[in-house]
């Protein structure tokens, strides 16, 4: 009998490296534990539990942890991708993105990535099932069920989940990022036009009698983004220089605490977009003249006018709403009877001008914000004269389509 019990004993001793393996009285069930890692501050180790109905099967269940812990790739979380997503939205990105960035983020976790696989579990998440995912999003991804979603709205909801899961990765919530190896549609381009010389002689006549003609012209004339044109404040021209100091733009944001819309000046989108732009000199006789009308719009209005400095404001000097903005627009092109033109049209209309008179590509490039300036001292001046043969190149354009007679001479 003594002998038995022995052999018994024996065989319930673990193999090397199986960790800890008992059977369960209660309801027969082979319960095996594992070493996985150890608390950084106490020196605990943490254990991981795994079951089976045979030993052998707990034995198999432990092996494979053993080689994840060994090579670094264990990961033990009950975090669903939606609570995920909302901690990494939290903890690391809210004082990272700019607002109206954060915004979009917001949208695009709660109305397309939450409602699909927001119940999954976060190590659960498969290359395969990501690629579904994004599948259905290209063939039927519109809310109002009218389709699928563009290229571009995919690529957005892939960045934000590869990014997401790549923070995920580095803090070994799981053991490696299931969205990069799927594959996106190539984005369609499309293409913004610009005006004609003839469409544009036409469009700027419908501006003459516009509150907000010169606005338009500076896009035109200094293809500046809607955002910049209407942060630009009266510091920022440079009368003597004929140029404009481009550095904040006019957004409307959702507030981050308060969770409440306004109308803000931010920090513009990168290093890049910071930037002094040369003007015409037509341009510039134009904008005295609004300066001339902004300060008889501030008489009228007396007490009631809130003088924020702005270029391009309201009657009462208040902030010009985007939309609004943007719905004066298209009123202006449906008079001039111009078809199939946006408001961003008009930085292209500029770049194309600037193209046809043969300036520099490098200088269209830093003009419009897209390139880096000149990294040195010994090229900024050069940078700047080159510029200013633009802006005077683009002055004759102007005066040579306003007075035919002296391109004939």
């Amino acid at each position: 009998m003594y002998l038995s019990e022995e052999i018994k004993k024996k065989k319930k001793r673990r193999g090397r490296g199986e960790g800890t393996i008992y059977q369960r009285a209660e309801d027969k069930l082979w319960v095996g534990q594992a070493v996985v890692s150890y608390d950084p501050i106490s020196g605990k180790p943490k254990r991981k539990a795994v079951y089976g109905k045979t030993r052998s099967d707990v034995v198999k269940k432990l092996a494979k942890v053993s080689v994840l812990v060994n090579e670094g790739k264990f990961t033990d979380s009950n975090q669903t991708v939606a609570q995920w997503l909302d901690e990494w939205l939290g903890d690391h990105m809210k004082n990272v993105l700019r607002h109206k960035t954060y915004e979009s983020y917001q949208m695009f976790i709660r109305i397309h990535i939450k409602p699909q696989i927001g119940k999954i579990k976060l190590k659960d998440l498969t290359t395969k099932r990501i690629q579904k995912f994004y599948n259905n999003k290209y063939e039927k991804g519109r809310i109002d069920g009218k389709g699928g979603l563009s290229p571009s709205s995919v690529e957005r909801i892939h960045s934000i989940l590869f990014l997401s899961l790549e923070q995920a990765e580095a803090e070994r919530k799981i053991p490696y990022n299931p969205a990069k190896a799927t594959t996106l549609k190539p984005r369609n381009q499309k293409e913004v036009r610009s005006l004609s010389c003839d469409e544009q002689d036409i469009f700027e006549n419908s501006l003459k009698k516009e509150r907000l003609q010169v606005s338009f012209l500076l896009g035109l004339y200094g293809g500046l983004r809607r955002g910049e044109n209407l942060g630009v404040e009266w510091p920022d021209f440079n009368f003597d220089e004929c140029s404009v100091n481009v550095q904040r733009n006019l957004l409307r944001i959702k507030d981050k605490v308060t969770d409440e819309s306004r109308l803000s000046l931010e920090p513009l989108k990168s290093k890049k977009s910071y930037r002094v732009v040369p003007l015409p000199q037509e341009f510039m006789e134009q904008l005295k003249k609004h300066k001339a009308r902004q300060a008889a719009e501030k008489l009228k209005a007396g007490p009631m006018y809130q003088d924020q400095n702005l270029v391009f404001c309201t009657s009462i000097g208040t902030p010009i709403e985007p939309r609004n903005y943007n719905r004066i627009f298209s009123r202006i092109i449906k008079k001039a009877c111009i078809e199939n033109f946006n408001l961003h049209g008009l930085r292209h209309t500029y770049v194309t001008r600037m193209q046809e008179i043969g300036i520099d590509p490098k200088i269209r490039q830093e003009l419009m914000g897209h390139e880096k300036s000149a990294t040195t001292d010994d090229y900024t001046h050069i940078f700047w004269e080159m510029k200013k043969l633009a802006a005077n190149k683009l002055n004759d354009y102007i005066m040579t389509r306003k007075n035919p007679s002296k391109k004939e001479g």
